[in-house]
């Protein structure tokens, strides 16, 4: 029998996908636009579903183009604004994240109890709860603080902050568990003090073993920002769910258009991020400069496309500019970051230190004795 050469058997493959998926997608496609029109046709008539399928994509793109509000403004100009809500948000909120989390993973690593404690307290609770409920607790739990220092926008960003902190504290904690312990003892032992081998030693070669962990946690960032919707911020969700109920006709365009927009921002990222690790970790790469310092100018450079996106997207805020709403913002994450760590953290290690205080202390350990073993004596 003879062996079908491998272009054919791709070509087949990458066909039979098409015909799939194509099927799915249209009859999905199909559903929308009947339910929408009103249509009598069957989806099962291929010239019905044809028409539906065309019809919806027509749509779709004139919503994109042409297609304007009852007061004129273009359709578009929703959607941007929403996405640039977005990307202000998650530019912003996965740097602090990041600090934050290399001081809870630092923690985490420490050999006093009073750190480490409250550092796996605070992961464990941010990580197996919810972000709805963190978000709704930050949000209507605090409304005795003053509007400057809580409002939909410093909630948001503390909610996103506080909770990828813990997950970013997990990647950094595994990142600097696989750098070899000899390599800290090694730059100790040249006089390098706890923060030097730090510094020039361990978190450089960090950086290649949690770079993908971290892009793929700014990428569920960019969908778990859709929360953010329930407290009144019209990111990229809040713009089309709103848009959907202003033109019922079109709703399921509009939410199209959302998940593609999604879908364009997560995949430059996770192709950034293979290039990337491909990079720092193959053996013929000589970096020009130091990888700490570059990855400090990729977190600055991050934190200033947030907030340009913000000033392009008339803030959430009216009463205050963007980059003081970040500032207010900052200060509650580490406010609320502290509490849950002091409160947490002693709710799980004052019950075994006031434990300790009633044990007995141990005996002391007694002195080796010289042997005392008779000697045998030898008969004459």
């Amino acid at each position: 029998m003879q062996k079908i050469p491998a272009p054919v058997r791709f070509l087949s493959i990458v066909a039979v996908l098409v015909i799939v998926f194509g099927a799915c997608g249209s009859l999905t496609l199909g559903a929308f636009d009947k339910v929408q029109t009103h249509t009598t046709g069957s989806l099962l008539d291929p010239s019905a579903l044809i028409g539906n399928v065309w019809h919806f994509l027509q749509e779709t793109l004139r919503v994109v183009t042409t297609a304007t509000d009852r007061n004129g403004v273009p359709l578009r100009n929703y959607f941007l604004s929403g996405l640039a809500l977005t990307i202000e948000f998650c530019a912003v909120s996965m740097p602090l994240a990041i600090v934050f989390g290399l001081a809870l993973a630092l923690m985490s690593r420490a050999r006093n109890r009073w750190l480490r404690v409250p550092a796996r307290t605070y992961v464990e609770f941010f990580r197996n709860t919810p972000l709805l409920v963190q978000m709704l607790a930050i949000y209507w739990g605090l409304l005795f603080l003053p509007p400057w220092l809580l409002n939909p926008g410093t909630a948001g960003v503390a909610t996103l902050v506080l909770n990828y902190a813990a997950y970013e504290c997990e990647n950094l904690r595994a990142g600097l568990a696989a750098v070899d312990r000899g390599q800290g003892e090694a730059a100790e032992s040249l006089g390098m003090g706890f923060f030097q081998s730090l510094r020039y030693v361990v978190l450089p070669q960090t950086i290649s073993v949690v770079l993908p962990p971290i892009i793929n946690d700014l990428i569920y960032m960019f969908k778990d920002s859709s929360i953010l919707s329930l407290i009144a911020i019209s990111e990229l969700t809040k713009q089309s769910t709103g848009l959907g109920r202003q033109f019922p006709d079109h709703y399921w365009e509009f939410i199209a258009i959302g998940a593609i927009i999604y879908l364009l921002l997560s995949l430059p990222l996770a192709r950034v991020a293979r290039s990337v690790e491909e990079k720092l970790r193959s053996v013929h790469y000589v970096p020009r400069i130091d990888p700490m310092v570059a990855a400090v100018w990729v977190l600055v450079i991050s934190t200033l496309i947030g907030v340009v996106a913000g000033a392009l997207a008339d803030t959430y805020s009216q009463k205050f500019g963007a980059i003081p709403q970040w500032i207010f913002g900052s200060g509650l994450t580490l406010l609320l970051m502290l509490i849950v760590l002091v409160v947490l953290g002693g709710i799980v290690s004052l019950p075994g230190s006031l434990l300790g205080l009633f044990r007995r202390p141990n005996p002391p350990d007694q002195p080796d004795k010289p042997d005392s073993a008779p000697v045998a004596v030898t008969a004459q």
